[in-house]
């Protein structure tokens, strides 16, 4: 009857020891959700950014559902994209631990992978495999280190018309300055503290490029930061739901 008891109340604590659900870490995520095109024993590899999408549209969560491109929202491409995923769950190569499709669409899991592709994104945006345009080419300023504080970020007073990559661009800023101004208010969640320092370096260098990118009518470079900008928002959202002093 103790025993029971007691594992009555582990339960209680810890529902997902009971059920069987993981949460799985970065280096599983990156491994199940890799580019196709990618090197397997990369392990720093793209993220499949459709993959990503097809686990945003199952996660049931409405903030993730926001914006989501009907290639993904609409029941075609929902059960398009879970065949294609339900294939890598069964590829030994990519999901050696053997994580189910219900432990990788969990809300934070999908948070986690979307953190995971704007950081791997953020790496490689703009070259190609045939060599980079002028156009394509990484601006310095993206490769240029920066000293930039991890208390009182402020996002800059840019004069460039970015469209429509600059809400998610703003959006991203103002989250990195929470974060950091939580961190040097006393905050001490580790995952907080990591996000506010990656933040408050590269967010700097992506606009500058998102602002190079505009002068130079690289559409398409600026969709993958707008995108990237969008999942370090989420991220810090997550980041900042989690702190216990927020």
């Amino acid at each position: 009857m103790k025993k029971i008891l007691l594992v009555a109340i582990a339960c209680a604590i810890g529902a997902s020891a009971c059920s069987g659900t993981r949460e799985p870490t970065d280096a599983q995520l990156g491994t199940l959700l890799r580019s196709e095109r990618a090197d397997p024993a990369d392990a720093k590899a793209q993220i499949d950014a459709l993959a990503v999408e097809c686990l945003r549209a199952w996660s049931d969560d409405k903030e993730l559902l926001n914006n989501l491109p009907m290639r993904s929202a609409g029941e075609t491409g929902r059960k398009s994209c879970r065949a294609r995923i339900d294939g890598w769950i069964a590829d030994p190569t990519r999901n050696p631990d053997k994580l189910t499709f219900a432990e990788i669409s969990t809300p934070k899991s999908v948070r986690m992978a979307m953190e995971l592709q704007a950081i791997r994104n953020l790496a490689t945006v703009g070259s190609a495999p045939e060599g980079p345009s002028d156009q394509q080419r990484i601006p310095s300023a993206l490769t240029r280190p920066t000293s930039a504080p991890v208390e009182g970020y402020v996002a800059p007073n840019s004069k460039v018309d970015l469209g429509v990559a600059n809400m998610p661009m703003q959006q991203a800023e103002s989250l990195c300055e929470q974060a950091s101004r939580a961190i040097a208010g006393g905050n001490t969640n580790p995952r907080l503290e990591s996000y506010a320092k990656f933040c408050a370096t590269s967010l700097p260098k992506m606009r500058s490029s998102m602002e190079q990118f505009s002068k130079a009518g690289n559409t398409r470079a600026m969709e993958s930061l707008a995108q990237s900008a969008e999942n370090m928002a989420n991220a810090a959202r997550d980041a900042l739901a989690e702190s216990p002093s927020q």
